[in-house]
């Protein structure tokens, strides 16, 4: 998947399928989440960063996923969410 340095949070970044995005989420990763007709380093939109430590254990990665779309997703934003996670956290 795409991989590039992110000048916002001044390190790598990754895309990363949803499946992985999901298992990382649950073992507590920060996961972030970015309309896909958008850049990642986009000045009318910054990508939603999400931890399940922050947010609490109620949320489920789905519930938040789908108030991601509902919220942010449209025909000119993208209709699909791309995730994206700090390579330094994939190595581990």
């Amino acid at each position: 998947m795409e991989r590039f340095y992110s000048r916002d949070l001044q390190c790598e970044v990754q895309q990363i399928q949803v499946r992985t995005a999901r298992n990382l989420f649950n073992d507590g990763c920060t996961i972030y989440l970015q309309s896909s007709n958008m850049a990642f380093d986009n000045f009318w939109q910054k990508p939603i960063d999400i931890n399940r430590s922050r947010l609490g254990y109620k949320e489920t990665f789905e519930t938040i996923c789908n108030n991601f779309r509902y919220y942010n997703c449209s025909n000119e934003q993208g209709n699909y969410i791309h995730y994206y996670v700090k390579v330094s956290d994939l190595k581990n």
